[in-house]
């Protein structure tokens, strides 16, 4: 599977756009990797951006931000399982909301938002049925 590893920001630093990748071991030690890519281009104008393939075996989150003009940040948070998604959340108005896949992950994005120090209020996790 591919994603897209971007560190950028519009040239008024206006727009920021993140992402991290982070790799969750058996014993549940979750670290940020570098894996090597393909560079392309960035979607703002400062900063750069690689495709990375990420392997099929193990547990990886891909975590994407995005600071708007207003301050607000907005993202998508996945979690892969030998290779395939497994978890889909949204974070937006600082709370985190269950999309798509199975909560017995949410613990591993709690940990990765504590670990990164974004602030949270509430996560929920109730899917529409």
């Amino acid at each position: 599977m591919e994603v897209l590893l971007e560190n950028s920001r519009s040239r008024k630093n206006k727009h920021v756009l993140r992402t991290f990748l982070f790799k969750v071991d058996v014993n549940g030690v979750i670290q940020q990797i570098e894996l090597p890519g393909k560079v392309v281009r960035p979607t703002y104008k400062v900063g750069e951006a690689k495709i990375v393939n990420i392997p099929n075996k193990g547990t990886y989150v891909y975590l994407f931000l995005l600071r708007n003009l207003y301050g607000r940040v907005i993202g998508r948070i996945i979690v892969i399982n030998d290779g395939k998604i497994v978890l889909v959340m949204k974070y937006r108005k600082l709370k985190l909301k269950l999309i798509d896949g199975d909560d017995k992950y949410v613990t591993i994005v709690k940990r990765i938002s504590e670990q990164l120090k974004i602030p949270v209020k509430k996560i929920n996790i109730n899917k529409k049925k």
